[in-house]
């Protein structure tokens, strides 16, 4: 009990200094680097040739997607987007248009109707705080994604964020499941995870 406590708390203070790292990127600079990280991920064989793709609508802080979504909608991708229902449910829904979303639990844009879904996922873009080489990464702390990659069928994880985000290494718990590959403005890590 003890060590998880030190490991929550460690956790805590860790977010807390991420979140202020990431919020000194300067608007111009996330905007650009968004721009660039967009590009790179539409030009990856694994997003051209998906089906389905799931992801996150950008909020704040954090690598913009809307760019992104709006691609992927042009180029006749299914879309799948995070609903939070409670503190501890996360589900998918198909996003089809910007004028169907509306602020959900947390003031991130979540579509107001829509079938939930579980279909399997060819791609699934993927946020956080910081992320380590090893695609390792560290959230907000409500286990959201963890728990819904452990009970859905995602081929492959990407996790998109600005190269400010790569951190050396990250307390890790046995219920953090990593990503196969990040993409920041300056490159792509391509993780093997060999578990």
């Amino acid at each position: 009990m003890n060590n998880h406590s030190s490991l929550f708390d460690q956790k805590k203070i860790l977010r807390d200094s991420l979140k202020q790292k990431r919020a000194g990127i300067s608007q111009l600079d996330r905007k650009k680097h968004s721009k660039i990280i967009t590009e790179n991920l539409l030009n990856l064989h694994e997003i051209q040739q998906a089906k389905v793709i799931f992801s996150y609508i950008s909020y704040a802080t954090e690598v913009s997607t809307h760019e992104l979504l709006q691609n992927l909608l042009d180029a006749g991708k299914k879309i799948v987007v995070p609903k939070i229902l409670s503190p501890k449910e996360m589900v998918s829904q198909h996003f089809q248009n910007w004028d169907d979303l509306e602020p959900g639990t947390l003031g991130i844009l979540t579509p107001k109707s829509g079938e939930v879904t579980d279909e399997v996922i060819d791609v699934a873009i993927t946020p956080g705080l910081a992320f380590t080489e090893k695609g390792l990464r560290i959230g907000f702390g409500a286990g959201y994604y963890d728990r819904w990659f452990a009970s859905h069928k995602v081929k492959l994880k990407i996790a998109i964020a600005f190269e400010a985000q790569i951190v050396a290494s990250l307390p890790a718990e046995n219920t953090d499941i990593p990503v196969d590959k990040i993409l920041t403005e300056k490159r792509q890590i391509s993780i093997s995870n060999s578990l």
